[in-house]
């Protein structure tokens, strides 16, 4: 009788909850996602309402603007790495530490796609849920890839994608191979090929950035690769026209080491395909207009990123809501200033200092994409347990804000299983 008068009280309760899908709504996308995690266990009824499609995109863009970090690994050839990230509302930076041999490749709405480079397998991660699936390597030699990227299609669906790009040359002639994998085929990778007149390397510092269905890689020209992971087809994009122009005009600057030569990147800040190229004067911004397949400037801005010695000191930090942001050093320290765009005086200014600064940064924001589950059957059990106590300190010092410190010695020792 008590079983059956708990259930009767919880019945009671789901009914005397019950308000319209409007109010509803509006309340439960401004919770803290941990909590709305926690509300779908309530009832059935309230797990379908946040797992409908339509909240789903209203429960993303919410989210999106006031839980935005940025996340990435500073390697300084020790066993034992740093793993900051930097939060917003109100600009805040911590650090933990990593163990060697796990990277960070990419991370997107709301999944972050990770390397066990010693147990040889990817892994896509959501720190939020805590889920995880770890996928093998394609059958390309390691050392011949030259980017890897995630695509994650939520809120529109639960669906992802995995893909590399190398090199390869067949009978004299050039091309580009990718490999795609789809999280509802783990086991079978797509090849795509594109034929190209030469091989231009992708900038270490510019990620593959995902924009309206398609992934797109950066080479170093300003030219861009861009693959549609929907109809599995790639091409190229030329080099943007204003690039030429301001090389006559104002000329090309020598760039610093620790920038790694870089002084062009890609990023999309606004929702738009962005492309920042600094010059001697002037750094430009220009944007990817797809109806006309064209590149547009949209701001020139007096360079603020170079050092004393005419190099560039800064580089730009992409945040999906905001106009690309920079990070400048101040020499002779290692601390940086970040710089964010006002709107209102519509200059940039200077809104924070920062230390343990590297890149490529990620743009994370936690949501509720699902992750798929499938066999591990590559993997031991003690490599499982070892990812997923790596993952599980991840997710508390993402998520909850807790810091585990990792011990050299176990770094060395564990994952290898």
């Amino acid at each position: 009788m008590r079983n059956g008068n708990r259930e009767e009280e919880h019945s009671g309760l789901s009914a005397s909850v019950e308000m319209p899908d409007d109010i509803f709504m509006d309340i439960i996308s401004r919770c803290p996602l941990r909590f709305v995690v926690q509300c779908k266990i309530l009832s059935k009824n309230f797990k379908g309402r946040i797992s409908h499609p339509e909240f789903s995109k209203i429960l993303f863009q919410c989210q999106k603007v006031t839980s935005t970090q940025l996340i990435y690994l500073v390697h300084d050839g020790r066993l034992i790495k740093q793993f900051p990230k930097i939060s917003f509302n109100p600009i805040t930076q911590s650090v933990m530490t990593l163990c060697f041999g796990i990277e960070i490749l990419g991370s997107c709405n709301g999944l972050i796609f990770f390397e066990f480079e010693r147990i040889r397998c990817y892994c896509v991660f959501n720190p939020l849920t805590g889920e995880h699936q770890l996928i093998p390597y394609p059958n390309s030699p390691r050392n011949e890839l030259k980017k890897t990227g995630l695509v994650v299609d939520y809120p529109n669906s639960d669906q992802y994608k995995l893909v590399t790009i190398s090199n390869i040359v067949e009978n004299s002639n050039l091309f580009y191979k990718f490999h795609l994998l789809s999280s509802e085929q783990s086991g079978l990778w797509h090849e795509i090929q594109l034929r190209t007149n030469s091989f231009i390397s992708l900038p270490y510092g510019s990620p593959p950035v995902y924009w309206h269905d398609s992934l797109y890689f950066l080479r170093s020209d300003g030219s861009v690769l861009a693959l549609d992971t929907k109809k599995e087809e790639a091409v190229l994009i030329d080099r943007p026209e204003f690039i030429d122009h301001f090389v006559l005009s104002y000329g090309k600057i020598l760039t610093s080491r620790d920038m790694s030569g870089s002084d062009i990147w890609l990023g999309r800040a606004k929702d738009l395909l962005t492309l920042v190229c600094i010059f001697r004067k002037y750094i430009v911004i220009g944007t990817y207009d797809r109806t006309s397949s064209c590149w547009r400037v949209s701001h020139t801005l007096d360079n603020f990123v170079l050092g004393p010695d005419g190099n560039i000191i800064g580089f730009p930090v992409w945040i999906d809501s905001k106009q690309v942001s920079f990070l400048v050093r101040r020499p002779p320290t290692q601390y940086h200033d970040l710089y964010e765009y006002d709107t209102n005086i519509n200059v940039y200014t200077n809104v924070a200092v920062l230390d343990t600064v590297d890149y490529p940064m990620n743009c994370f924001h936690p949501t509720l994409a699902c992750v798929h589950k499938t066999p591990s059957n590559y993997v031991t059990t003690a490599q499982q347990a070892y990812i997923a106590e790596k993952l599980d300190n991840i997710r508390r010092f993402i998520i909850e804000g807790t810091n585990t410190s990792e011990e050299e010695a176990a770094a060395a020792g564990e994952g290898r299983g």
